[in-house]
C-alpha cells in the first residue's frame, strides 16, 4: 500500500473519495505467469484524478506500486496514469486499467 489506501481510511481523515478496481483475472501476463489472483485499487480525491493512495494486492505487487508511488509524488493524477503507454504484456496494464475506469467516467458522452 501506499498513500491513504482505502475508503475507511479516508473517511477517517474526513475525505470524499472515489475508489478504482482492476482484477488481474483478465490480465494475460499475470494468466501466462498463472498468478491472475489480485487486484489494484486506487483511491482518488472524490471527482478529481489526485490520486490520494493505492493497494495492491498480486504477486508483483512492489513492481507495481512504484509508479503509483511516482505519481503521487510528482502529483500525476489518475488521468495521467491512464494515458500514459503501459508495455504488453505486464501486470502494470491493471494500474493503467484504474486509469482508464476514471477516463471513462469522466469523458463527456456524445451519444
Amino acid at each position: 500500500t501506499v498513500g491513504i489506501a482505502s475508503e475507511a481510511q479516508a473517511k477517517k481523515q474526513g475525505i470524499e473519495c472515489d475508489v478504482y478496481r482492476a482484477g488481474l483475472e483478465h490480465n494475460d501476463r499475470a494468466i501466462l505467469e498463472s498468478s491472475n489472483i489480485g487486484f489494484v485499487k486506487i483511491v482518488t480525491r472524490k471527482d478529481s484524478d489526485e490520486i490520494l493512495g493505492a493497494t495492491i494486492v498480486a504477486e508483483r505487487a512492489g513492481e507495481m506500486i512504484n509508479e503509483i508511488s511516482l505519481a503521487i509524488k510528482n502529483k500525476l493524477g489518475l488521468y495521467a496514469i491512464g494515458r500514459n503507454i503501459h508495455p504488453y504484456p505486464t501486470t502494470g496494464e491493471a494500474v493503467m486499467g484504474c486509469g482508464v475506469q476514471y477516463i471513462n467516467k469522466h469523458l463527456p458522452r456524445f451519444d
